[in-house]
């Protein structure tokens, strides 16, 4: 997986954190573009997808914007489109995007760098 991080300043002041993937695969990631990021916050999905590597369904780690919810248990990671659902789409394949823990977490691991770099 291919990806860099952009910020966007607004004309008020505020910082958007967002990720630009070079695969169509990978597009459910950039939902998590937003402008109240911190490295701490990144940090506690990082420590909630480390726990939960174990967990069997139903008792999964579960973490939601507005544009994305993610779901990590011991089989892995699914991330879901919101932005999309919330549009009428219904095609699970294009709703959801398995990853394995640790394409996530390195994703994550960069972004929190990134933002810790640019706060």
């Amino acid at each position: 997986m291919k990806y860099s991080f952009k910020i966007f300043k607004s004309g008020v002041g505020t910082i958007w954190y967002y990720a630009e993937l070079e695969d169509e695969k990978y597009y459910i990631l950039n939902n998590f573009t937003d402008s109240y990021w911190t490295s701490t916050k990144v940090q506690e999905i990082i420590d909630g997808i480390e726990a939960s590597k174990e967990k069997p369904k139903g008792e999964e780690y579960i973490w939601a914007n507005e544009d994305v919810t993610v779901y990590s248990n011991k089989n892995g990671v699914l991330l879901i489109d919101m932005m999309s659902q919330r549009s009428g789409e219904t095609d699970p394949e294009k709703l959801g995007l398995p990853l394995t823990h640790k394409e996530l977490l390195t994703f994550l691991e960069d972004f929190k760098t990134f933002v810790a770099e640019n706060s």
